[in-house]
């Protein structure tokens, strides 16, 4: 029986609220803003990240695609190509499959196309995902008080409201070989507990890390930093915390020995100082393990694009060694004691990261990523 096949991503597009291209999606402070793209006049909160000079879906879609595949130099016509959207798209994009598992569509999309490349079926595959926000799953998450009315997501902290929608658009082509880094395990699970609700016990997403760990052969503590699902939601953000605690409890952050605010400068445009924060951070302690942020504090919810936006997120901090804040932080809670990235952006400790997502009807997934 032959050996695995290393998987590798080698061509990266993103576009969110933030900008165009993986770099500069670190260099700026959370995104949300009024929505100007549509009336919000009757919703109760009015507010979201949506990209300026922006195409329709399918050209943005397009445009994402064909870049991950000129950076990777291969021919998008023989390309096999999964999406990852809300529906099927009105145009043909040749795809292979279309993922509408709700917000871990593209992550699950990812782990399909890696499967595939390291048994050998195939040799690259372009995963591509797209949201962009629009009027009827605003007005959705609006009518189910799901949006954060006081204007912030605040991941993992006290006080939080919830979520905030955002654009997302990302391709990236997966290859055996070498490449921009390393996708080394990746894997699903889920709780079947609620329909809407996590499993308070977080056993779903756990079994996903612990799985992605044992399929990349690595232990938690190499594991230098988590981008967390978190939205900002209660019970949701809880939920992850204690499975990130199940996995990582006994581990120290690596590279940040004695110390949780090692930094190495900022990123332009992060504020350092957070008006709002109503415990200095310097005394705090809020937990061991691998350092953790969401970024959906910046770019907001891009709903099925998500694992794939994060994902770009992730590789692009281990590539450049700087690890994004948990914006919107107000105060710790106790149910998410977690080593949060609070004050300013952290010097990257490890070449490993990763990316977690979970989804409606208890799906979850873990990708663990190494920046080349």
């Amino acid at each position: 029986m032959s050996e695995p096949r290393p998987v590798s991503v080698t061509g990266l597009s993103i576009l969110t609220a933030l900008g165009r291209g993986p770099e500069a999606q670190l260099a700026g402070t959370a995104a949300f803003s009024e929505v100007q793209r549509f009336d919000t006049s009757n919703r109760r909160v009015h507010r979201a990240a949506t990209a300026a000079d922006v195409g329709t879906l399918e050209e943005e879609l397009d445009l994402a695609v064909a870049t991950a595949c000129a950076q990777a130099g291969v021919d998008r016509s023989t390309t096999p190509l999964l999406l990852a959207l809300h529906t099927a798209p009105s145009c043909d994009f040749g795809q292979r499959r279309v993922y509408t598992s709700a917000c871990v569509s593209a992550s699950t999309a990812i782990a399909d196309a890696a499967t595939l490349i390291r048994a050998g079926r195939a040799d690259h595959i372009v995963v591509a995902a797209a949201y962009l926000v629009e009027p009827d799953q605003y007005a959705l998450f609006d009518a189910g008080r799901a949006l954060a009315d006081d204007g912030t997501v605040r991941p993992f902290s006290q006080h939080r409201r919830g979520l905030l929608l955002g654009d997302g658009v990302a391709a990236a082509v997966l290859q055996a070989g070498e490449g921009l880094a390393e996708l080394a395990g990746w894997a699903r699970a889920g709780d079947a507990y609620h329909p809407c609700q996590p499993s308070p016990d977080g056993r779903g997403l756990a079994a996903a890390i612990r799985a992605a760990l044992h399929k990349a052969n690595l232990s938690p503590d190499e594991i230098g930093y988590i981008n967390a699902n978190a939205t900002g939601t209660s019970f949701s953000d809880a939920a992850e915390a204690t499975a990130i605690r199940q996995v990582f409890a006994r581990t120290t952050p690596t590279g940040f020995e004695g110390s949780t605010h090692q930094t190495v400068g900022y990123l332009p445009g992060i504020r350092v100082d957070n008006p709002q924060l109503r415990t200095p951070t310097s005394q705090m302690r809020t937990g061991v393990g691998p350092p953790v942020s969401s970024t959906k504090a910046l770019h907001g919810h891009a709903l099925e694009a998500s694992g794939l936006i994060e994902l770009v997120l992730t590789i692009q901090a281990l590539r450049v060694g700087k690890l994004p804040v948990n914006a919107g932080f107000l105060a710790p809670d106790p149910a998410c004691t977690l080593d949060l990235i609070l004050d300013a952006p952290r010097r990257a400790g490890s070449p490993y990261g990763m990316s977690l997502n979970s989804a409606f009807g208890g799906a979850n997934t873990a990708l663990v990523v190494r920046a080349a």
